[in-house]
């Protein structure tokens, strides 16, 4: 592994980048289906984004900063988000591991699809997914389209202080699942978990996380990416959690996988397109979200409200960044 003496970005872009990484990801990942419960109203809304932020934020910037210094291109860059992906619901939160929870209705019914080992697999694949998708890749999409700037966006101490922060929410998030749901974890569990996460790590920094050369082929419009990647998510969303459903994901991800793939090497591949499927992929997530349960402690009007919010956000975001110009020259996006 190689790593890249670059300098880094222009002061704009870091403040740019690390700003919306820290704050979109957290959205992102936990409040556009509004399955949550009684927040505490804005207020309470504002804390658990900025209590978030070190966690999802977080990851969000490790996996940059680690594929720009190592030079990875998009393969690398989800196979870092998978590690996260993995390592969020049997690690850090746990949720794999979880039976039961009172405050989500209908927890044990989810965790509980295609179970085989006591690990509902079903659930095990939605959530590394989701993770992957929309906790990390989907809001550094939209932050370095923002930020238009190639480089490093952290220093050392940057480093050091997204690190720490990212260490102490995740252990501060896993004290208090442990204490309030009693998942049924232990030492094998935690290492099974952590070995999946590591080999993930090496995957990304050998090789196969390098960027690939572009093809000459006829690339999609941007229109098409948008609509590709909303109606990706939705299917994905959509999807009943069965061992029928389950089949189906993974044959959705293949294929969704393989067509992005062969997308990205076109010589037409821009940003935009990039953005274009991000973007996609949120507004699928957020209207879908419309059709969730009412959580708990929570009315009608709070849902929608949350929804209308979210929604003006996700729109607001794709037109800055699918209609946003292309930054300096670059490696080639999207590979």
């Amino acid at each position: 592994m190689t790593t890249s003496p670059r300098p880094r970005a222009a002061p704009r872009a870091r403040v740019v980048g690390v700003v919306t990484a820290l704050l979109l990801a957290p959205v992102s990942a936990e409040l556009l289906q509004v399955y949550l419960g009684d927040l505490g109203g804005p207020a309470g809304l504002a804390f658990l984004v900025l209590f978030l932020a070190p966690v999802y934020g977080g990851a969000v910037l490790l996996v940059r900063e680690v594929s720009v210094r190592t030079h990875r291109g998009w393969t690398g860059r989800l196979l870092l988000a998978a590690a996260f992906g993995v390592a969020m619901p049997t690690v850090v939160d746990l949720s794999v591991f979880t039976r039961t929870r009172d405050d989500i209705d209908g927890w044990s019914d989810i965790v509980g699809a295609a179970t085989l080992g006591g690990i509902g697999w079903s659930a095990v694949v939605v959530w590394v997914v989701g993770h992957v998708l929309t906790s990390v890749a989907a809001p550094l999409v939209v932050a370095e389209t923002l930020a238009r700037d190639p480089r490093p966006w952290l220093g050392r101490t940057g480093l050091g202080v997204v690190v720490a922060g990212f260490v102490l929410v995740a252990v501060a998030l896993n004290r208090d699942h442990v204490a309030q749901h009693d998942p049924t974890v232990d030492a094998a569990r935690y290492a099974g978990a952590t070995a999946v996460v590591v080999a993930l790590v090496a995957l990304a920094l050998s090789p196969l996380g390098r960027p690939l050369p572009p093809l000459e082929r006829t690339g999609p419009s941007v229109r098409t990416c948008l609509v590709a990647g909303f109606v990706g998510l939705a299917a994905f969303d959509l999807t009943p959690m069965s061992w029928a459903g389950l089949g189906f994901h993974l044959v959705l991800l293949v294929a969704v996988g393989w067509l992005l793939s062969r997308w990205a090497r076109s010589t037409g591949w821009t940003p935009r397109h990039l953005a274009a499927v991000a973007s996609g992929g949120l507004l699928a997530r957020t209207v879908i979200g419309f059709l969730a349960p009412l959580p708990q402690d929570t009315t009608w009007a709070e849902k929608i409200g949350q929804h209308v919010a979210y929604l003006a956000l996700v729109l607001v975001l794709a037109v800055l960044t699918v209609r946003r110009r292309a930054p300096r020259p670059a490696a080639h996006p999207g590979r």
